[in-house]
């Protein structure tokens, strides 16, 4: 199977017109449609439903986005390397790893600053994502190491500990929670609340801890990530409740972080596929990872 079908494949998921692939592959819109028919027949699925000129993807489509991407990136990777060992400039080893956006405003730099300063010649990729979208990309090996949150929704992937983080609430600078040096969930009776979405294991935790104190939260805004959860805070929008650890990510802000008095605690995890011993430049990496989490943590939150 030649590689610039896949590679074409992948450019008409992103753009969503085999027009727009062409354009962003310098070919003509035929050419492309050729190569699509051409993967579909080498692969002996149909991932693409034409309908009036649209094309509409299957579910063989959905399904094997995950792993021709990865191989596209392997490619990609693997034309690169050969350039710099032509040029005679290449890093010895490449480390792939994977974080949530929350944590990547100065906790993943000042780890990335501390590894690099540790090692010679080694490249890094930081991709970023939502943890489900971390678990793929372990599995389909566009990553060697990602940061979860336990337990996975996957199987296929191995994890280390890396640290047990309580619950904190965040609230706009001034707030008068913040007079306060521990909040309980008692004292959020009738405060606007920005709640992670309810889907979400944390959610649960936190709306169990309302019940067994007879009140229901006033949930004003749902957000789907610590990082919007603590920028709607700062707005002024209600109070957070989150994890210390991506809290702490967002300390520029004018915010004030409080204790929080019924312990909620998040369990995160380095993930490798399962049954492949990460190399040792990964393993440094997770040994620097894990002593920056638990000295960040070992200070105790702090107010914005």
């Amino acid at each position: 199977m030649h590689f610039s079908l896949l590679e074409t494949f992948r450019a008409v998921v992103e753009k969503g017109t085999t027009q727009a692939a062409a354009e962003a592959l310098g070919l003509s819109q035929s050419a492309v449609s050729r190569r699509i028919a051409q993967l579909e027949e080498e692969l002996g699925l149909p991932l693409f439903v034409r309908d009036r000129g649209r094309l509409i993807a299957t579910r063989e489509n959905r399904l094997l986005q995950g792993q021709i991407a990865g191989l596209v990136d392997h490619g990609a990777r693997l034309t690169q390397r050969a350039g710099e060992l032509k040029a005679g400039n290449y890093a010895t080893e490449m480390l792939r790893v994977a974080f949530p956006a929350s944590l990547t405003m100065s906790i993943v730099p000042t780890i990335l600053a501390e590894f690099l300063e540790q090692t010679e010649r080694v490249q890094v990729e930081l991709h970023t994502g939502a943890y489900d979208t971390i678990e793929r990309m372990i599995l389909d090996e566009r990553a060697e190491v990602g940061f979860l949150r336990m337990p996975t929704q996957r199987t296929g992937l191995g994890t280390t500990p890396v640290i047990e983080v309580p619950t904190v609430c965040v609230m706009p600078r001034g707030h008068p929670l913040a007079a306060r040096k521990v909040v309980s969930i008692g004292d959020l009776h009738s405060i606007p609340l920005i709640l992670l979405g309810r889907m979400r294991l944390p959610r649960r935790d936190i709306d169990e801890a309302f019940w067994e104190v007879g009140l229901r939260p006033l949930v004003r805004v749902e957000a789907h990530s610590v990082q919007s959860a603590c920028a709607l805070a700062a707005r002024g929008l209600g109070v957070t409740l989150v994890n210390e650890l991506m809290a702490r990510d967002f300390a520029h802000l004018p915010i004030e972080i409080r204790p929080l008095k019924e312990r909620l605690l998040h369990r995160f995890a380095f993930a490798v596929t399962d049954g492949v011993p990460p190399t040792e430049i990964a393993r440094q990496f997770m040994e620097t990872s894990i002593a920056r989490f638990r000295s960040l943590l070992s200070e105790g939150p702090k107010p914005g």
